[in-house]
């Protein structure tokens, strides 16, 4: 009988600084971690308005701002992150071994359970250690928070404080129940806590990965722990309200419906809201309301999808063959850059790994099948927001107009732009879209090498902004709806248009 390979026990020894600190190391200074689906962000500000920009993507050994939330376990039993987890899962394509992505959905799928208690698979880890979801998400952030506080010191000198232990909030999805918000967002705080501990213990041992083993030791470590550093977590923030903390509270329009629809890597999510500002003391709600959170799995990634198809379709490329299949993988890690490029000239050149040249334009791409079926499952999307409220809500947004903010990497594509242009009629209600600018004033006026890239940050500079607006659950019926001018909804009071 064949012996199954034994599990080499590893030890540890935690780096408890955090712990033993008690207080953060700059109170004025505040970090928000955009966790997100495909590629995660963060960024600091002060509290007099300095802003702190996070290279992640330089940090990790790539570049720009936004890092890939992915893990990879090679069959040597190493803990890959980010680029390394995606260039290591792509030498192994014909295997059958599988990458974490999207471990963020862990969450996102769930109302409650515990996550140490959902074994990863043979395809998801190969070796003999026992690995859960929860310890794959532990380490991941812990992961993305020494990339954001590694980024953070270099903005200062080496004097004490180090600024490693800075107070952060976290971006989450508007969680469509109060269950789920509530087992999400004390999951969330109980993994950044131990995450600061982990990012401490494994500072400058990232590249290259980490021993499987190594890993699961420092885990089970961290969670049996008596007390965390949890004087370092501050709220989460939902994801719409921290990008409406930068676009529409900084505007001249204090009482408006707004829909936020952040296009990601992995999905497009909506979200319909009320921003009200009390006028006496300047405070701001953002009303919820009910039943409009949606979430489209199609966003950037399926883009990059069909227009690797389309090339390797235009050039007959036969992924079936050994040669195929390495042309396919190699226009896979350039693929992103490719669609960019696309979309931002109407046209591109491109040299396969086999010499092929090839030219693409946007119109072509775009009147393909795929791409016309993509976009109107986006439209689709749009309309079940509104398809989903009361009535008397559409009543309302008929007569006041419908704010659209764009976000994500993806904001910038044709199908996407759409959606904030002309009007949409739901249920005999015709509603006008009109698109906001969700960029800052104080982007252009003190940072202006962010106005680029805001779509994909917006999430994470308005997450850490000092003050936030309060976010409620509105009603589920609009109170009124017919021609009046003003309109009342338990404590939310608006005027029409």
């Amino acid at each position: 009988m064949r012996e199954k390979p034994s599990v080499t026990v590893k030890t540890v020894e935690l780096n408890l600084d955090a712990i033993h600190k008690y207080e953060v190391d700059e109170p004025d200074l505040l970090m928000c971690l955009d966790f997100g689906t495909a590629m995660s962000k963060a960024f600091a500000m002060s509290v007099d308005g300095q802003s702190y920009e996070l290279e992640l993507g330089a940090e990790a050994g790539g570049e720009g701002y936004a890092v890939p939330s992915s893990v990879f376990i090679s069959d040597a039993g190493k803990v890959l992150f980010g680029f390394e987890a995606v260039e290591g899962s792509q030498e192994l394509v014909d295997s059958g071994r599988q990458r974490l992505d999207s471990i963020k959905s862990w969450l996102s799928l769930r109302v409650e359970g515990d996550l140490d208690a959902y074994i990863l698979s043979k395809e998801l880890n190969p070796s003999e250690v026992k690995l859960t979801e929860g310890d794959l998400i532990r380490i991941y952030l812990a992961y993305l928070t020494d990339l954001g506080v590694t980024q953070l010191q270099t903005w200062f000198s080496s004097e004490k404080p180090s600024h490693r232990h800075v107070r952060r909030r976290f971006a989450h999805p508007c969680w469509p129940s109060a269950a789920q918000k509530t087992w999400a967002d004390r999951l969330m705080r109980q993994w950044l806590a131990e995450a600061q501990i982990l990012a401490d213990t494994f500072h400058g041992q990232w590249k290259g990965g980490i021993d499987v083993a190594l890993v699961k030791a420092a885990v089970d470590k961290v969670r049996s722990l008596p007390r965390r550093p949890e004087y370092l977590i501050a709220e989460g923030v939902p994801e719409p309200v921290a990008v409406a903390a930068g676009a529409l509270v900084d505007g001249q329009e204090k009482r408006l419906p707004f829909v936020v629809i952040d296009v990601g890597a992995g999905t497009t999510d909506f979200g319909l809201f009320i921003l009200r500002e009390n006028e006496e003391d300047e405070s701001s709600r953002v009303f919820q309301v009910p039943g409009s959170i949606k979430a489209l799995l199609q966003a950037g990634d399926k883009v990059d999808g069909m227009l690797k198809k389309f090339i390797l379709d235009a050039q007959a490329v036969d992924v079936t063959d050994s040669q195929g299949r390495l042309v396919a993988a190699d226009l896979s890690r350039r693929i992103r850059r490719l669609k960019e490029r696309l979309f931002e000239t109407g046209e591109v050149k491109y040299v396969l790994a086999d010499s092929t040249p090839g030219r693409i334009n946007q119109e072509d791409f775009l009147a393909s099948r795929p791409m016309r079926e993509f976009a109107e499952r986006v439209q689709t999307g749009f309309r079940a927001v509104l398809e989903s409220i009361d009535d008397t809500w559409l009543n309302y947004l008929s007569q006041a107009g419908l704010s659209v903010i764009l976000t994500g990497g993806g904001a910038k594509l044709p199908m996407m732009k759409e959606l904030a242009q002309g009007w949409v009629e739901v249920r005999g209600k015709r509603i006008t879209r009109t698109g906001v600018n969700p960029l800052p004033s104080w982007i252009p006026e003190q940072t202006p090498d962010l106005e680029p890239v805001y779509p994909q940050l917006a999430v994470a500079i308005g997450g850490a902004a000092a003050e936030l607006p309060e976010t409620v659950e509105g009603p589920q019926a609009f109170g009124g709806g017919g021609g009046r001018s003003s309109y009342a909804a338990g404590s939310l009071q608006l005027s029409g248009a």
